[in-house]
């Protein structure tokens, strides 16, 4: 239970820090990701967790699997990588 409200707070800390970057557009979108990049490790330690005591983890296996796709699509936004969307999109299953 600690793990799932773990997650789920920083997944409330990346919706607020989208908010803010969309209000202000201070900060670097790497930086608004970076919840996000926090939450897939500690998915796939829940995952596991969950596969052991033979719990069902929906969110987690969703989060733990799109590693790849958050780190592309901030670097996308932040323009240091020049990939058309369609790219993006395809290197992750």
């Amino acid at each position: 239970m600690l793990i799932a409200v773990g997650i789920h707070l920083l997944l409330l800390m990346f919706e607020v820090l989208v908010c803010d970057r969309i209000e202000r557009g201070s900060h670097f979108w790497l930086l608004v990701f970076m919840p996000l990049f926090f939450v897939s490790p500690v998915s796939v330690a829940a995952c596991v967790w969950g596969f052991r005591h033979d719990r069902s983890l929906e969110l987690e296996i969703l989060c733990s699997v799109n590693i790849l796709q958050f780190i592309f699509i901030a670097l996308r936004l932040d323009k240091i990588i020049h990939w058309p969307w369609l790219v993006c999109n395809f290197l992750n299953p």
